[in-house]
């Protein structure tokens, strides 16, 4: 039996003495938004300009921590300050990060100007920019009330579908591989079409199409790039499921947090029972093949059978991406394995995924805090020693810690 008082407790301290409180200061009081082009070690900021990834995810935080100050979870956090800077946030993502025909701006400006990536030739250059965006202001208009950006919301999530549809989408910084298809893309959507459902039930707007759209990635998933107990994280033909290296590798963190997506969506719209099997396979198989053996953590990329992948290699910057970063330890997928391994916990009251939560948890607090500044230092090398190198976006992410820490606390919290 868990000490789920305990581990609520523990999550809650985390969040509002420690994480909440290095965020909040890296508020743009001037021009609203959040500032977090930092180096990895939390202490310096590089750069003034700001991502639409990362506004969108810091207003997806804010409303959610708003949400459970307003229920008495974090006493040690001011209501008047998230709202300040939601209210903010939310501004500053209509005002500058989305244009007039639905697709948002990739960077901009401290003040707001876009700024038009020389290679392409165009700003709107990430179809995931346009997910958090719309994450972050469903949220808002969820926990607030406030509708006064609903249409700019709903046009937005059209939008999103259209392109998708169209396959009118870029995905920087991650461009897909010619002749490929990428989880990332149903994955990002599973989550999208989730948060937009419940504000359109906040607000009583038939979410039934939402729903349908939302299930039919997540039969995309668990019925195209699910095989053998995996989700492989790119397929091009089966002939090359044994063959080459992106059909062969596995992104154990990209894994661990889609299945809670998957559970998420499908406890509260779907037939959970009837996919179980899937998620459960999907997610020990990634912790099993991704956990490194010698120094503990989860290795960024492994080959389906663990280990380096392998396999007949192209010359796509993906690739480069896998075989040059493949052993480094993310901040990001050591949140994800917390929730997730408790979530399961939960579903299945299985002892095997309490062992894993242990095993993660002794880990991850022993390696990723930077206790000088109360958040983690998000790159590290295979042996746990940090290393200052850009992985995806050249910012600290104020995202995934606390978003996996506030699922926790909602997980354990006892009325």
């Amino acid at each position: 039996m868990i000490d789920k008082e305990k581990i609520f407790s523990f999550y809650v301290s985390q969040i509002q003495d420690n994480f909440f409180p290095y965020w909040q200061s890296k508020y743009d009081e001037k021009n609203q938004g959040i500032l977090n082009c930092i180096n990895n070690t939390g202490d310096q900021i590089l750069s003034d300009q700001k991502f639409t990834w990362s506004q969108g995810r810091y207003l997806w935080i804010l409303s959610k921590l708003y949400q459970l100050t307003a229920e008495n979870v974090f006493c040690k956090i001011s209501g008047e300050l998230l709202l300040k800077q939601m209210k903010g946030t939310k501004d500053f993502l209509l005002k500058y990060s989305l244009c007039p025909d639905g697709r948002c701006h990739f960077l901009l400006s401290r003040e707001g100007k876009p700024v038009i990536d020389p290679e392409l030739g165009r700003s709107d250059t990430s179809i995931f920019a346009d997910c958090f965006a719309l994450i972050g202001l469903a949220a808002y208009i969820r926990v607030t009330g406030d509708q006064s950006c609903l249409n700019e919301t709903e046009r937005l999530f059209e939008s999103i579908q259209k392109r998708i549809a169209q396959g009118d989408y870029l995905t920087e910084p991650y461009p897909v591989p010619e002749g490929y298809r990428m989880h990332s893309i149903p994955m990002i959507l599973v989550n999208t079409s989730f948060e937009f459902a419940e504000m359109q039930e906040a607000c009583e707007i038939d979410s039934t199409k939402t729903i349908e759209y939302g299930l039919s990635k997540v039969s995309e998933i668990l019925n195209e790039f699910y095989r053998d107990g995996f989700i492989r994280e790119h397929i091009s033909t089966e002939e090359n499921y044994g063959l080459k290296l992106l059909d062969r590798h596995m992104n154990p963190g990209h894994t661990i947090e889609d299945v809670w997506f998957m559970a998420e969506f499908l406890q509260k719209y779907g037939a959970l029972d009837t996919q179980m099997e899937k998620l459960e396979l999907s997610a020990l198989n990634a912790m099993e093949k991704g956990w490194d053996s010698v120094y503990g953590g989860l290795l960024r990329f492994v080959d389906r059978s663990g280990g380096m992948p392998v396999g007949e290699k192209g010359d796509s910057a993906y690739e480069r991406l896998i075989l040059d970063t493949w052993d480094m330890k993310l901040w990001w997928p050591h949140s994800e394995i917390l929730y997730t391994t408790l979530l399961l916990y939960q579903l299945t009251d299985k002892v095997i995924y309490w062992e894993w939560y242990q095993r993660a948890f002794d880990y991850v607090f022993s390696v990723f805090p930077n206790t000088q500044i109360g958040e983690w230092i998000q790159i590290r090398q295979r042996d746990g020693t940090p290393q200052d190198k850009v992985v995806a976006l050249p910012v600290k992410d104020p995202f995934h810690i606390m978003r996996n820490f506030i699922k926790i606390v909602e997980l354990t919290h006892e009325d």
